[in-house]
């Protein structure tokens, strides 16, 4: 979505855990994006996952009030829908990891190993979406 600022960075304002590239020692090598990071420690981890954070916002209800409406930031309900919106995001995304197990989640791309395919949790998260 294309709306001034991505929803991937509207996430990460609110979510934000800060780093850079973290490579781990011996195979298969791991390669995590910490900017890109929802859930979990980068360092001690066993079972990744990524999701697609443009789609699950697409799907929560504030958020799409502020495309609908060209919200910004100067508008007095725009902070109250993205937070609403990232706390949503939140509880969808921790309700999956309980759930499933998942102890890193990140953004698509955030994640990489060698030789592996990271599970992608998108449809898992949507539907975990408080209504």
């Amino acid at each position: 979505m294309r709306h001034g600022v991505t929803v991937g960075t509207l996430a990460l304002v609110l979510l934000v855990i800060s780093g850079g590239l973290v490579v781990a020692g011996g195979s298969p090598r791991v390669t995590v994006n910490e900017g890109d990071i929802f859930l979990g420690n980068s360092s001690e981890f066993s079972k990744p996952a990524v999701v697609d954070v443009d789609a699950v916002y697409a799907r929560i209800p504030e958020y799409r009030e502020i495309v609908e409406k060209n919200l910004n930031d100067s508008d007095p309900r725009y902070l109250i829908l993205l937070r609403t919106a990232s706390d949503r995001f939140r509880s969808a995304i921790d309700k999956v990891a309980d759930s499933r197990g998942y102890d890193l989640i990140g953004g698509i791309g955030s994640i990489s190993i060698e030789g592996r395919t990271v599970p992608n949790i998108t449809s898992l998260v949507v539907r975990a979406l408080p209504r």
